[in-house]
């Protein structure tokens, strides 16, 4: 690695790249790494999906972009190599190889892991014991890049991919074109105002350098974003929006939403304290701050929680089939792994976890009335009740818990096929004595299961039949 980053340097003093690089989707270059897909372009660079041939893997693949490379772009783009194969951290992305096209210096190019997330922007609404879990996950990563002495300085939103693993995020860190070495003076003509104006520090628009807390000042904002949906300071005109990074001061979260917890608001508004002294003073002390937090205190819902007794392992198969499935049955009027199934996944879904009581209901009719009251959906007396269910929930994301729902099978199969139908984010788990009655269309698709727990055997786990 020494040795290509002296030549790199060597490549960047003498020579602006020639616009034909020989790279693009299909090639291979230096018969290793196959291009399959470009996925992102900017001034500085390109980044490519592609095929690590010699390990059969799938890569991120980033080389300079040759219509836009300048002396600053080639620098960034040193430094941001650079300073990658210095990370390790598990919410950092993995840096794995570096060279150059064809052995010509003038295209460098450096591989990265492929990560199967999105950007934490798209993710849409997260629960508080969700935030609390991301950042905390972002505050090790920021722990790590300041422990080896560089600050980040592009903190937001797009630069954390968020990977699925089940029902949990996991944090993933990208992009480090902008990272310098603390302390250290910019790049020529490099402005310290580089990055995103809406998560710049104040002291960074007063022109003083970039450091850890400025980086904590970004922090604050997306922590903001993440509890309001909203950034603290937005407008059309960026110069009015660094006004107000630099003298106004940030209305709490609470104003935009009643229920945002007092001691995640405490932690945004101090990060976004305009004197750097008053913030906190590294990422490992925020994260201490939101390892005191007891994300049970933000769950929304009816269930009552309950520490699974011996279940574990039950537990977790259940909730695997509910990662791939809206819709699992639990056999034989298994009460107490429901009640441990939805404690486990309380803090997975926005709009709650919800327990209806039905072994006490006789009356099919009364099945959709209990949903209704139970959710509180607001009714319309000029619209059908399962018309106003539906139109509630379609964009909700939350767990049903159909409760010894075995003397009801036919209406609450249809309950559940309307659901399946209307509302993608909805997941729903009955517990019957008997598998209810699924559509041909619903076994074919893989949509619901059966959790069957022998008392001989061991875990039976098959598609429902009809």
């Amino acid at each position: 690695m020494a040795g290509f980053l002296k030549r790199f340097s060597k490549s960047i003093q003498t020579h602006i790249p020639d616009p034909k690089s020989g790279a693009g989707v299909g090639a291979v270059i230096n018969q290793r790494y196959q291009l399959d897909e470009e996925i992102g372009r900017g001034g500085m660079g390109i980044v490519y999906r592609a095929r690590d041939l010699q390990v059969q893997r799938v890569v991120a693949l980033k080389i300079i972009n040759l219509n836009t490379a300048n002396d600053l772009s080639l620098g960034q783009f040193k430094r941001e190599m650079d300073i990658l194969s210095k990370l390790d951290h598990p919410h950092i992305v993995s840096f794995f190889d570096a060279g150059f096209v064809s052995n010509d210096e003038s295209v460098p190019f450096f591989v990265m892991e492929w990560i199967k997330g999105e950007p934490l922007n798209e993710i849409g609404s997260l629960t508080f014991a969700r935030i609390v879990a991301i950042s905390k996950q972002i505050c090790e990563a920021l722990g790590t890049i300041h422990e080896k002495g560089f600050v980040y300085r592009d903190l937001k939103p797009g630069n954390i991919l968020l990977e699925k693993r089940g029902f949990d995020y996991f944090v993933k860190l990208l992009d480090f074109g902008l990272t310098r070495p603390r302390g250290e003076a910019y790049l020529p003509t490099e402005s310290n105002l580089a990055g995103t104006v809406l998560y710049l520090a104040p002291e960074l628009i007063a022109g003083e350098p970039a450091d850890i807390t400025s980086d904590l000042y970004a922090l604050g904002v997306l922590l903001y974003e993440m509890l309001t949906g909203r950034v603290p300071f937005s407008n059309i005109d960026e110069q009015t929006i660094l006004a107000q990074h630099l003298e106004e001061k940030a209305s709490p979260p609470s104003q935009s939403r009643s229920d945002v917890p007092h001691e995640l608001e405490s932690i945004a508004m101090r990060l976004l304290e305009k004197d750097p002294r008053n913030r906190f003073s590294s990422a490992h002390e925020v994260l201490h701050a939101l390892q005191k937090i007891q994300p049970e205190k933000f769950l929304v819902g009816n269930l009552p929680l309950i520490q699974a007794q011996k279940r574990e392992h039950d537990t977790d198969e259940v909730v695997h089939l509910l990662e791939s499935s809206s819709f699992v049955t639990l056999l034989n009027n298994d009460e107490d792994l429901a009640y441990s199934v939805g404690s486990q996944l309380a803090g997975e879904f926005p709009d709650g976890v919800w327990l209806l009581a039905l072994e006490d209901i006789h009356d099919p009719a009364m099945v959709l009335i209990t949903v209704i009251s139970t959710l509180g959906v607001p009714n319309d007396p000029e619209r059908p009740l399962a018309v106003s269910m539906v139109a509630y929930l379609r964009e909700k994301r939350l767990l049903l818990i159909l409760n010894r729902c075995g003397h009801l099978v036919n209406a609450c199969a249809q309950l559940v096929s309307t659901l399946l139908d209307a509302c993608p984010d909805v997941r729903i788990l009955a517990v019957s004595e008997r598998a209810l009655k699924y559509s041909r269309r619903d076994v074919l698709s893989r949509r619901v299961k059966i959790f069957l727990l022998d008392p001989i055997q061991d875990l039976v786990i098959h598609p429902c039949k009809r």
